[in-house]
Parts: C-alpha cells; structure tokens; sequence
C-alpha cells in the first residue's frame, strides 16, 4: 500500500462525504426549477449552506457563496471587492508576501490593471499587526491574508490582524483564504471579526470542484463585491451557474464530520507530526519551524538534494509528498513562500513538503521516514 502524505494538495473523499454525494446525486433537478423536483434541489443547497455557516460560526453573520473550487472564491473575494465601486480604482490592497498562488497572481493582475498592491512580510511565518497596520490608510479597500500557509503550515493571527487593520481603517474589508486552515484550527468567523473567507471541500474530505467564500452581512448590505460571472443570478446574483449540488451536500457532510472528530484528528495528527519530525531531524533533514504552526503540514530542507529528485525517488517506492503547492507544480520554480519565510534560494530548492490527514498512520509513517533516509544516503552518494 502507498503512503499517501500529499494531504495538502487533496484529501481522500471521507465516507461521510460519499454517502453525501451518493444521494444528493438521485435528486438531480436544477436548483433553480421552479418545480417540485427542483425545489427539493434547492432545500438541499440551502441546508447545506445553513450546515457549513454553523460550522464556521457565520449564522446570522453573513452568507456562503458556493464556487467551483478555493481558486474561485479568491477571485471573487478579490476582483468582486474591487470593482464593486467605482471609487477602488487606483487605490491599494495589502496581501501578505507568502500567499497562494490564486491571491498572489490575481493581487499582480490587480496590479497590472493600475490598482496599488502593498505587501505584508512574514519572515519567519509570522506576520506583526503592528506593521500591517502602518501599511493601512485612508485609500486601502481591500487586505487579503490567508490563515495558514500552504506549504510551511505557518499560522497567521488573523484576529489580531484584522483588529489592527480596523483600528487603523474601519472601512477596510477582511479577507482570509482559510483553505489550508478550515479544520486544521479555529476558523471561526465570529472570533476572527473578518469580512470573507475562502474554503474548499476537497482540503477537508470533501470532493474536489466544490469551494465557497464567505461574505459578511455588511459586505453584502453595503454592495461592497459584485459577481464575476453573470448570468441566471443563482447565489443571491453573486454567482451565476447551475450549483453543484451533489457536492455542496458532500461539503456540508464532510465539515460536519469534520467538527464532530476535530479534537481526535487533531491529537492523532499532532502525536503522528512530531514523531516525523523527531525522526527526519535525527536522519541529518531540517525541520523548518514557524512561529506558531499546524501540525499538518511539515515543511523541511534536505542535505544538498533538490525536492525533485527525492520526491522521483520516494514515488518509484511508493511514498507520495510534494515539493510545495499542487497549483504550481507545473511552473516550477524556486518557491516565493519559501523565500519569504527566510530560506535562501538554493535551501528552498531543497526543501519538502510532507502534509497529514486523519487517515495516515504510524506505520506509513515509519515508510516514509525509512525512504526518506535511504534516499538522503543514496542520493547524497550520488551526487559525491
């Protein structure tokens, strides 16, 4: 069996989540008929929604708007609040210097458009209140910081920044991408105070096309983000096209799931996270450890040997990790984040990322770590 630790850039579809879809899948009318059989439909969106708000403490808060992936919901947050009034033009948003690829890019398109782009540092995997506050000021519209980042696991104080960020300007929107934090830590909006927030199924058990942003009653009331894609208005107009219905029902049952097995998953993960760790710094590999972390997601440096070329020699032995984020896998390069987060080019071009999920035991552990260890001797006798 292969030892599957690529969790960050997908997880296995829970059963809870599959049974979901299973049935959701037998009522297949459009949400949108204004028939019986379409209105069955919708009940069933409209529960599911009610389940994830609950889960994220958003009832009564805000709305959920259902997308096609975590990738979507970012875009939404950030060309949706750009262009929602014409006063945002040629003034800033502030995303921090180590985000997803989907925030980053779509912050330089904003960019590239004539808006400013102001960038918080997170040296180190944190990120100071106090200097994202000095790059508030009267013309910021927008602040985008995600809440655990996707390939050190670093965790980010978005309650403290957010706090900081309103202080300084009330009038700010919010926007966290907890993609890689929604089950991983506290996520709730209730506690946060931020205005949106992105999350996605498949990160969490849940099938893969299905994400949502959660939008705040005073974005919404305040009409402070319009819709990327038009057409029949579905999503209250903020996002035409027919919904997913089976896999938002599968979203809600895996994050209820989710909830329920927060406390056991998170104890399992954290005991199986510092054995890897304990074991890969006694095998000559650095861990690389940010202020405040997930146990999730285990970032670390190898002896003088490129990601690539350990990950070709786990995968040919059964033993699956990834070199950074999935969604630029295919442009590769050294890592921004890395680079960010303090390691010079040549050490980011060498460093791994090793991700959890329920499902990992210590036995694939122990897998990982043998090959881990055989390939660190191998190939280092290689390169000699």
């Amino acid at each position: 069996m292969p030892a599957y630790f690529d969790n960050a850039a997908t997880t296995d579809l829970c059963k809870e989540a599959l049974i979901a879809f299973e049935q959701a899948a037998r009522i297949y009318a459009n949400p949108s008929s204004v028939h019986s059989a379409g209105l069955e439909a919708e009940k069933l969106v409209a529960s599911s929604r009610k389940k994830l708000l609950s889960v994220i403490g958003g009832t009564g808060k805000g709305t959920l708007v259902f997308t096609g992936c975590g990738t979507e919901s970012n875009a939404l947050a950030l060309f949706g609040t750009s262009y929602a009034k014409k006063a945002n033009i040629n003034k800033n948003i502030i995303i921090s210097d180590s985000e997803h690829p989907s925030v980053y890019n779509g912050a330089q398109e904003l960019k590239n458009r004539g808006f400013e782009v102001r960038t918080l540092k997170t040296h180190g995997g944190a990120a100071d209140p106090a200097e994202l506050s000095a790059l508030v000021d009267e013309n910021t519209y927008l602040i985008s910081v995600m809440t655990v980042n996707n390939e050190t696991g670093a965790v980010y104080d978005i309650k403290e920044l957010c706090r900081a960020a309103k202080e300084k300007n009330p009038r700010v929107i919010f926007h966290t991408d907890a993609t890689q934090a929604f089950m991983k830590t506290d996520t709730n909006v209730s506690v946060s105070g931020v205005d949106m927030m992105t999350v996605s199924a498949h990160k969490i058990g849940g099938p893969k096309g299905v994400g949502a942003l959660y939008i705040s009653n005073k974005v919404i009331s305040s009409r402070s983000v319009s819709p990327l894609l038009f057409g029949g208005g579905q999503e209250d107009g903020l996002r035409s096209g027919t919904e997913n219905t089976a896999g938002i029902a599968a979203f809600a049952a895996a994050a209820e799931y989710g909830k329920a097995n927060y406390d056991a998953d998170l104890s399992k993960i954290t005991e199986l996270s510092e054995f890897i760790k304990s074991e890969l710094e006694a095998s000559g590999v650095r861990v690389n450890r940010p202020v405040r972390s997930v146990p999730h997601i285990i970032s670390a440096t190898l002896p003088d040997i490129k990601s690539e070329v350990m990950l070709r020699f786990l995968s040919a032995n059964g033993v699956y990790i990834s070199s950074g984020s999935a969604c630029s896998s295919h442009h590769p390069g050294i890592s921004r984040s890395l680079q960010a987060f303090g390691l010079p080019a040549k050490e980011a071009d060498c460093t791994v990322r090793i991700s959890l999920w329920r499902q990992n035991t210590e036995e694939e552990a122990r897998l990982l770590i043998k090959n881990i260890r055989e390939g660190v001797q191998n190939l280092i006798k290689i390169r000699k």
